[in-house]
């Protein structure tokens, strides 16, 4: 195919620990992925150091159907790295391939029985593990997989071939993530309240007014099993039927504990009340309020699909191929909430220290109150379920003449492509509280045995909800709680329903002598899009709910033209233009509004999120540029230069404010997505590989290294303040890194063999405020090390072992002036493993 790519072999795969196809695909120059909520797994590709909202991944050519609340793509750690004979990451774009990919393509081509020359093979891995950060509560158990590929061909002449693969995954383990959700700023002379951004902050004083620790208990596990039932009559007909299943399970334990300052004002003074000696070391607050909460989830994520694919090659350069593929995706979750509190009290007062860099130490006064669970009164007891089902019928075939790889002269093709999606989320609320009249306390379902001191908690330990011990209580004392009236509205305004039909047709022509391809052609997308969701309509004190629909059409010319040029064996020269979309994500696409009634998710307050159905998609300019030198067989230098100039981004904007909700004064997010001002990206690629140093003396010359380092100059957009009229340039591109490397260093001596992998990012925009600039947030740069030690034993059996995160780096996000304050960081730990690759 004539566009600018790079891609990873099934030789590649699993020689570092990759326990899913996204991480196996950090192998790829300028690939990185997005973590699943920065715990440890990736689950969502970046190409170029890009939004992945802005890449498309695909399988045989099929892009799935999404199986994650979000998102428009497939999560990667559903599916195992084992199903892949190859991965190609395409960064240029041609007429037939999908418009959708503002930064590239990312195509799974899954195993055939007819490579290797159609030979039966039975191989796969084991592998058992540990993580260092184990979980608090409950029966701990190994982690580890295992992967079983097995093909052969039959029939006459070994003209049928067939695959089967099954694969099961497991990670036990546990997380913590440290937030200090919010600071006050106070001026450094006077000590009066600042308040941003109606006020200048850089110089002032600040005090965090809350501290919340989350640990998180996880069990994870993944199945999976794929089938392909192949013809191949050696000469001009080929086609397969493949069938597969996979799964991501996780069983989820949240156990959170807050201490809240009383961040009352004295208006005549205009200072916080409840803090003295404020300085920019620490403090004091002498009235507070606490909670502990637990939020159990049941977690599955699956997706299933079935595809037929046929080549017809009759000959006289024609080639003809037809797809079709059916696939469903689901996401469900099941979610119980229970939430024990303290109101105000001088019996929490604290003291905290600021140590730049590190957490925020809060030390309570009197910590046999703050610790003692017959203090905390029960606030609520919920459940949540998330129900989401998308279902994708999609056919697509191609026609050319002339066009092959191999072919010379003029080529034409033209194709034709249709995808018809449906989707549908449900979610169903049930919250209640205590009536005034009940005292139920947390020390009647709190867990005593399950104490844990977090490494940055100075000795105290959080207090844990046994969740059995919640519902068997809330189950015996139902009487004694109210249903939240809330329930109804939670219940309906975040259901929507989604129909995307897609439609497309392109033509292209070829040019091709010994040195020199050229190719360009333009595609046509057009897409209709509907929506339907529930708002509530409130006159007076009563309250109905409207069900609407909305809907938009819109349709694009894609045009595209790539040149590559062999200037001799060892220099070849590409370059490509093209026009790409990156569509809106689903759930942004209706006027839908979740309200996080359970579990006081955002610092101890309530997030409001909503839909915006008028989103356009994203439109992309796209030039590329790039040079590889094959200096010997062993040693490629590749470098690349890219402009990407792109209309219509889309951001999510968040608004934060104080309002009264259930008579307290509650911090309250609105979050929307929003088209934004244009932007444009610069970059450049460059690429190493060395497979082995054989200039050196031996035993040096068993070195060998690839590296890869992506450096993006952007002009970020700019939004539209909560005035409606003020604007403003953000600092970054919204979830893309300037600067993303990876670096992997192996020695090879005999039937050993040593490698690391090491991989940056810099620091990465995620959440954007149009009310106040200091509480945008990023991720701090993220430095992840991997190795593998590997043993060949013989060509049956080479011994593994690895380890995951070995410099036990801990992810941070940050906010506030410079973004200098830290937000949160979250304690994954590292991993090990010892297992075996097998082969027969």
């Amino acid at each position: 195919m004539s566009v600018i790519s790079d891609s990873i072999s099934a030789d590649e795969i699993g020689t570092l620990p990759d326990f899913g196809l996204g991480e196996a695909l950090t192998r790829v120059p300028g690939v990185s992925t997005v973590q699943n909520n920065a715990r440890g797994e990736a689950q969502f590709l970046s190409i170029r150091g890009l939004n992945a909202d802005y890449n498309l991944v695909e399988i045989d050519g099929v892009p799935l159907p999404a199986n994650e609340v979000g998102r428009r793509n497939v999560s990667l750690d559903v599916i195992p790295s084992s199903l892949a004979s190859r991965v190609e990451v395409y960064k240029s774009v041609n007429a037939s391939m999908n418009g959708n990919a503002i930064g590239g393509v990312a195509n799974l081509r899954t195993r055939s029985a007819f490579d290797n020359g159609g030979k039966t093979f039975v191989g796969g891995r084991f592998d058992i593990g540990k993580y260092d950060f184990e979980r608090t509560r409950g029966t701990r158990t190994p982690s580890g997989q295992v992967e079983v590929v097995a093909s052969t061909t039959f029939g006459p002449d070994g003209m049928f071939g067939a695959v089967v693969s099954g694969s099961y995954f497991r990670r036990d383990s546990a997380s913590l993530n440290s937030a200090t959700d919010n600071y006050l700023y106070l001026d450094p002379a006077t000590g009066t309240r600042r308040l941003s951004p109606a006020n200048d902050v850089s110089d002032a004083l600040v005090a965090p007014d809350r501290r919340r620790w989350l640990h998180y208990d996880n069990l994870r596990q993944r199945y999976g099993v794929f089938g392909k039932l192949e013809f191949d009559d050696h000469r001009m007909f080929r086609a397969a039927f493949t069938l597969a299943d996979f799964r991501h399970k996780n069983d989820e334990e949240r156990q959170s504990n807050a201490i809240i300052a009383n961040t009352a004002v004295t208006a005549a003074t205009n200072r916080y009340t409840n803090f003295t000696n404020v300085t920019a070391a620490g403090g004091a607050v002498s009235n507070a309020n606490a909670q502990v909460d637990l939020a159990q989830f049941a977690q599955q994520r699956r997706v299933r699909y079935g595809d037929f694919h046929a080549e017809l090659s009759p000959g006289s350069g024609i080639h003809a191929d037809l797809g079709v593929n059916y696939a469903v995706s689901t996401y469900r979750q099941d979610a119980t909430f229970a939430t024990y509190r303290i109101a105000n009290t001088n019996s929490l007062a604290y003291t905290y220290t600021i140590t730049p860099g590190e957490f925020t130490r809060f030390t309570p006064a009197n910590p046999a109150f703050a610790f003692d669970p017959a203090n905390y009164r029960q606030f609520e007891y919920g459940t949540a379920k998330d129900d989401n089902r998308e279902r994708a019928l999609t056919a697509q075939g191609n026609l050319g003449i002339n066009m092959q790889a191999q072919d010379r002269g003029f080529g034409i093709q033209t194709g034709a492509y249709a995808r018809f999606l449906k989707r549908g989320y449900d979610f169903t609320v049930r919250n209640f509280r205590p009536l005034g009249t009940s005292n139920y306390l947390l020390s009647a379902v709190d867990d005593p045995d399950a104490r844990y001191s977090p490494y940055n908690g100075g000795g105290q330990s959080l207090l844990f909800v046994d969740p059995k011990a919640a519902a068997a209580f809330y189950a015996a004392n139902a009487a004694g709680f109210t249903p939240n009236s809330a329930n109804t509205s939670g219940s309906l305004t975040p259901d929507y329903t989604l129909g995307e039909d897609i439609v497309a047709a392109y033509a292209m022509g070829r040019f091709a002598t010994e040195a020199v391809e050229l190719t360009a052609g333009v595609r046509y997308e057009h897409t209709d899009l509907r929506t339907g969701s529930t708002a509530g309509v409130t006159r007076g004190t009563a309250t109905s709910f409207v069900f609407a629909q909305q809907g938009q059409r819109y349709g694009y010319w894609l045009p595209s033209a790539q040149v590559n040029w062999d200037v001799t064996d060892q220099l070849k020269v590409r370059g490509a233009a093209s026009r790409t979309l990156g569509r809106p994500n689903y759930d942004d696409l209706a006027a839908r509004e979740v309200v996080s009634i359970a579990g006081q998710t955002d610092g101890g307050g309530r997030t409001i999120t909503s839909g915006n159905p008028g989103l356009k998609p994203r439109v992309s300019d796209n030039y590329d540029l790039s040079v590889e030198f094959y200096a010997n067989r062993d040693i490629l230098f590749s470098a690349g230069l890219f402009l990407k100039d792109i209309s219509d981004e889309i951001l999510t904007v968040r608004n934060q404010a104080t309002e009264i909700v259930d008579g307290l004064p509650t911090l309250v997010t609105r979050i929307q997505p929003v088209n934004a001002s244009s932007s444009k990206v610069k970059g450049v690629e460059l690429n190493a590989v060395v497979s082995r140093m054989r200039f050196l003396p031996g035993p040096l010359d068993g070195f060998g290294l690839s590296a890869n380092l992506t450096l993006l100059d952007p002009t970020p957009p700019t939004i539209t303040l909560a005035d409606r009229v003020t604007t403003r340039r953000l600092t970054n591109l919204f979830e893309s890194a300037n600067t993303v490397a990876n670096v992997k260093l192996f020695y090879t001596a005999g039937p050993v063999q040593v490698q690391g992998a090491w991989n940056h990012l810099s620091p990465l925009l995620f959440s954007v405020s149009n009310t106040d600039p200091l509480q945008d947030r990023v991720y701090a740069a993220s430095n992840l090390f991997d190795a593998q030690l590997r043993l060949t034993v013989n060509r049956h059996l080479t011994i593994v072992a690895q380890g995951k995160n070995l410099t036990d780096f801990r992810p941070r996000r940050m906010f506030g002036p410079d973004y200098r304050l830290l937000r949160e960081e979250i304690d994954n730990g590292r991993a090990f493993y010892i297992g075996g690759l097998v082969r027969f």
